[in-house]
Order: C-alpha cells, then structure tokens, then sequence
C-alpha cells in the first residue's frame, strides 16, 4: 500500500465481534498465513477449516468480551452479497481474540489482512482486549516462530518467547519405539455416554484438580469444547483408582490436551492414545519443548516434525509444560 492509497482509504473501525463476522475472521486468518508461508515453501492452507470456525466460535462463546475486529465501510454491492459472513457496508480486515481462565489470559489469535498489515492495527485491537490496568494477569500466547514482527509486538508488551512447541505428524511405523503404560497403570476410555448427556462431575472435578496444578488453572468450558469436537478422552488411574493423569484423541487424529501427575507418564500416555484410536488419516499433536523425551519417543517410532514451531510466550511462568501439552497453539 502506498502513501496516496492510505490517503484515500476509509478509517478503520473497531468493534467487538458478532457470530456473522466469524466467516470474515476465518478468511483473514487463511489469508495473512498464505501470505508469507506460501513464498517460503510451506504447503497452501486450504479455504474450507471447520476446526478453526469451531474454535473461533468457542472463544466468542465464553469470552465475548475478548474478541474484537477491525473494519472498513465497504458499501458495493458486492460486500452486500459476501458470503464471508461479513455484513453489508462493514468490510473486516482484521481480528483479536483472547479467553480468560482465572488469571490466565490467553491470546488466541491476532491476524490482519495482507495489504492492511504494518498499520498498527494489530497493536490496537490488543489494545482492546488486553486485562486492564492493575490487572495482574499472566499474560499469554503461542506465535509462529516465523513471524519476528509479531513476535516483537508480544515481548513489547511482557510475553515473551519462552518455550517451542513442535507439531508431531504421522502414524507410528515402528510401534516397538513406543513406551508403554508401567505396571499398575490402568487406562480409562470415557467416550459414548459423555457425549449424550455430560461428563460425570466427580471426573471433571479431577480433571480440573490436575489442571490447577499442571496448568495452573482449571478450564472445563475447554474440556466441554474438545468433547464437542469429537475428541475421546481417557482417565489413566491406579490401582487404587487414583488419577494420574489424562488424555484425548480423536478419529481424525487430534490429541490433546494431556495432563500428567508425573512427567515420567507423558510419552506412555502419548503412545496408548496413538494406539487406541485408529484415525481416518495421520495423528497430529503438538509437542512442548520440556517433554523432550516424548519427542524423542514419536520421531523414533516414524512421526515426523512438520511445519515451523511455535513458540509460547508468557509475561510470567504459570504452567508444567513437561506435564501439561495444549489442546492447540490457539488454546491452552
């Protein structure tokens, strides 16, 4: 964009997001990766995410407050028929959105559309929907490791890089690398019934105990989403029934999150979810850098790392990474 074109442009507005918007969102968020990963040789993000518009409407859902978009008036009669979702005369051109979890605020996503980018407009929709002052949040977000300028907005304002995150892919063409669950060790499979009428509240209840203390806040909403998703979760307990830990997979290969009581349990766990949920194409889960020996567990068995990483920021430490993996870079 040139200085005359500027000149010329209507102003920017900003808003807090509305469920017509989500489609716009979606777009700007394939276009802005495309823009730069494309020329560097990584694969094309198709059009069509279904995760992605269920993420985002997740976030909208618990945290309306927390997810804003930047517009252009746009008054052709083209925008009037945009099936992008965006309204008639309101053309969106960037968003934010951020979920709150006790004193843990989360940026989910920030993305502005090619050609509007370098324009501040990422530094005023997080403006918006940072904590307020005297808010003494930890303040944090997982950021593609290729992206300097975005990753120099977040340290600016205290969340640092401070850990990678690996995106595993694949399905284990050699099993015999995959640790097994130790003796005394009992895997619970949770499916079926959840779906139909909610978890039992005595299993959230730990769940969200473990969470505290590996995460450093409990998030059931997060929970009640991945099972919306199709996720199948499993209790790892005991002989006495105690919980030790927990996990999800999913029949189109998703995993996570996983919570651990001890870290030595994360790769045992990571290879019985492999195992017990045959998906339709390849597993995919994202790895932290702590949990290196899980790591080491997957590339040995045939997954390979794909993609660039992503590095989780943080303005102050708040969660065991060795014993806690996300669900997404999107959502802890």
């Amino acid at each position: 964009m040139t200085g005359s074109d500027a000149a010329v442009l209507p102003a920017v507005r900003y808003r807090a997001a509305t469920e017509a918007d989500l489609p716009a969102c979606e777009a700007t968020w394939r276009d802005a990766l495309n823009d730069y990963l494309v020329p560097m040789g990584q694969y094309e993000i198709p059009a069509d995410n279904p995760s992605l518009r269920q993420l985002h409407a997740h976030a909208l859902a618990t945290d309306p407050d927390l997810f804003w978009v930047a517009t252009r008036p746009d008054s052709s009669r083209a925008a009037a028929r945009a099936a992008d979702g965006a309204k008639a005369g309101d053309r969106v051109i960037g968003f934010g959105s951020a979920v709150r979890r006790e004193h843990v605020w989360f940026l989910s996503m920030l993305f502005v559309r090619p050609g509007e980018q370098a324009a501040g407009m990422g530094r005023e929709l997080l403006r918006r929907i940072l904590p307020s002052d005297g808010d003494d949040a930890t303040l944090a977000t997982a950021t593609d490791a290729a992206q300097p300028i975005s990753n120099g907005l977040y340290t600016s304002l205290g969340i640092a890089p401070r850990m990678p995150m690996f995106n595993l892919v694949g399905r284990p063409t050699r099993p015999e690398a995959l640790a097994p669950l130790p003796p005394g060790v009992f895997a619970e499979r949770l499916d079926g019934q959840e779906r139909e009428g909610g978890r039992d509240p005595a299993i959230q209840a730990a769940f969200d105990d473990l969470d505290a203390e590996t995460l450093g806040v409990p998030h059931p909403q997060d929970h009640a989403f991945v099972l919306r998703q199709g996720r199948i979760g499993f209790a790892f307990r005991d002989g006495q029934g105690a919980l030790l830990g927990y996990g999800y997979t999913s029949e189109v290969g998703r995993m996570g999150p996983i919570a651990t009581r001890d870290p030595g349990l994360h790769a045992p766990i990571i290879a019985h979810l492999l195992a017990a949920v045959e998906p339709r194409g390849a597993s995919a889960v994202w790895v932290p850098g702590p949990a290196g020996e899980t790591m080491q567990m997957l590339v040995q068995a045939g997954l390979r790392m794909e993609g660039f990483p992503v590095l989780e920021c943080w303005s102050k430490p708040f969660a065991d990474f060795s014993r806690y993996l996300p669900i997404s870079p999107g959502l802890l």
